[in-house]
């Protein structure tokens, strides 16, 4: 295992504490180590959810990011295609 150094700003650290002093973790580390391993995770599994349909433009990934509560806009003609092709998928 190797050891890293990172800084983290005062509050989040001290959020930390106050979960660890629950006594949810066992210490920073392993709450740290739990925490980067279940977000490496799902940074793997979000690209196979189904209900994510692309390919998006830089645009359309830029806005996905500053504002998840706006929805992109789909034209017609690409929204066929799209209900064409999952009419044939099968899980």
């Amino acid at each position: 295992m190797q050891t890293i150094q990172i800084r983290i700003p005062d509050d989040v650290l001290k959020k930390i504490d106050d979960i660890i002093e629950k006594g949810h973790f066992r210490s920073r580390s392993h709450l740290l180590r739990e925490a980067l391993t279940k977000y490496i995770s799902e940074l793997n599994y979000i690209g196979t959810l189904p209900y994510i349909v692309g390919p998006f433009t830089p645009k359309e990934i830029e806005l996905l990011k500053t504002d998840p509560l706006k929805s992109l806009v789909i034209p017609d003609s690409e929204l066929k295609k799209i209900n064409s092709t999952l009419k044939d998928f099968k899980v």
